[in-house]
């Protein structure tokens, strides 16, 4: 592999890094609805791990809540159980298959816990940089 190959290598790994980092960092529960908050919530259904938005359409009416319209009725429970589950703080209210998801607003604690939940995502996404970069070094 030549300097170059490893340099535009080493780019793509860092910038895919950066990426993940982001995402991660768009689906904490802040004070505001996002619809990109549940795209880490995964569902058990049909003999596989899918994420939410595969399964219905969820989106932002208020600032203060999320709706999920679920496609198939079927799902809904699995939906309202993985999100209970989910790190996120909510409880859904299902009404047939429309679920609203009242976002709590932020106190003192949930701060707290979201500076060491955002800290921790920091330091893992600066670890894997710092992996790459090593790799390349190598090479």
């Amino acid at each position: 592999m030549t300097l170059d190959e490893t340099i535009n290598s080493c780019n793509s790994k860092m910038n895919k890094a950066f990426d993940v980092f982001v995402q991660e960092l768009s689906s904490l529960r802040t004070g505001r609805a996002n619809v990109a908050m549940l795209d880490i919530v995964k569902v058990d259904v049909y003999g596989q791990k899918m994420s939410i938005n595969q399964l219905a359409t969820i989106s932002t009416p208020d600032p203060r809540v999320l709706t999920v319209q679920i496609w198939d009725q079927n799902n809904v429970s699995l939906i309202d159980s993985a999100i209970q589950k989910s790190n996120l703080g909510v409880n859904p209210q299902v009404d047939g298959q429309l679920m609203r998801i009242p976002l709590p607003s932020l106190n003192e604690e949930r701060r707290t816990e979201l500076k060491k939940i955002m800290g921790g995502l920091a330091e893992k996404a600066k670890v894997s940089v710092r992996n790459i970069r090593r790799d390349a070094n190598d090479k």
